[in-house]
């Protein structure tokens, strides 16, 4: 009895020796696979800190060619506003000249009808070389006397004709149209309409008058005023529009001419020639040169 009492507590021992040996092993394994996990590849799942309180206080917003950036959330103070390196602010100026006229553009010419075009062209001939010849001895040069437009056509009437029994309408030739339009520039303003009306008078029925333009021949001398004025105004709108928008107008960075418009004044419409007892009033009034300019200005 006492011999088998032994051998079981010897059994009881040995029981919980295997039993504490195999929780440790337990225990050690599971150690070893948490160490072994790569710290790098905890670290990538990490977002820093200060990303996350960048993008949580920054907020951008453009207004025009501008950032601002406004700050929130009890960040940083940042600038009220800035201007990258491509900002600034783009206007035109504009500058306008009233003057006198110095030259009348006088648009006439000759049509005329006849069964052949020999005729025709016969008549157009002699009226047009009428109207030369007084445009001449009122002074007009030859230089400024410039054909623009000769034209021979056929004309067609629709008529009646009678077929049989049957009536139809067929395009019968009834002769031919000679034109022939002359570009008169006209220098002496004083006696504008005396010209007009002697040339007139010379061609007879077969004179037309597609009107008359007022003109100023060189606009060179006028170019250095209207330039001075048309930045000015540049510089003007510039400041105006940088003292609305809170901010301070830097240098001029670009400036170019975008045009400038051709002073021109037209009056009447196609005429027929008529005996004139008087002198047809005709007046040159005034013109407006204009000029324009593109300006790109910075920011300070």
């Amino acid at each position: 009895m006492l011999i088998r009492v032994h051998s079981n507590r010897i059994s009881l021992s040995l029981v919980f020796m295997l039993l504490t040996i195999l929780v440790t092993l337990t225990v050690s394994s599971c150690s070893s696979e948490i160490v072994e996990v790569p710290v790098d590849k905890i670290v990538e799942k990490e977002v820093p800190v200060e990303v996350i309180k960048e993008v949580e206080v920054i907020r951008e917003v453009a207004v025009g060619q501008q950032i601002i950036k406004e700050a929130v959330k009890g960040a940083p103070q940042l600038p009220d506003v800035y201007t990258d390196s491509n900002g600034g602010i783009t206007v035109s100026g504009s500058a306008t000249i009233s003057v006198e006229p110095d030259l009348a553009i006088l648009d006439m010419g000759v049509e005329a009808f006849g069964k052949t075009v020999s005729f025709a062209r016969s008549d157009a001939a002699i009226a047009m070389d009428a109207i030369v010849s007084s445009l001449k001895s009122e002074g007009v040069l030859e230089k400024d006397i410039q054909t623009q437009r000769l034209n021979i056509s056929p004309k067609y009437e629709w008529q009646e004709i009678s077929i049989g029994s049957q009536v139809t309408n067929k395009q019968v030739l009834t002769g031919y149209s000679v034109s022939n339009y002359v570009r008169v520039k006209i220098r002496d303003l004083d006696h504008v309409g005396k010209i007009v009306d002697s040339a007139s008078e010379s061609g007879g029925d077969f004179v037309r008058v597609n009107g008359i333009s007022f003109n100023l021949e060189d606009t060179y001398n006028l170019m250095p005023q209207l330039r001075e004025q048309a930045v000015q105004n540049a510089f003007m709108k510039a400041d105006e529009y940088a003292s609305a928008a809170g901010l301070r107008l830097g240098s001029i960075t670009s400036l170019s001419e975008v045009g400038s418009s051709s002073p021109s004044s037209a009056i009447g419409n196609q005429m027929r020639a008529m005996s004139a007892l008087i002198e047809s009033p005709i007046s040159g009034g005034e013109l407006q040169v204009s000029l324009t300019v593109l300006a790109v200005f910075g920011i300070d």
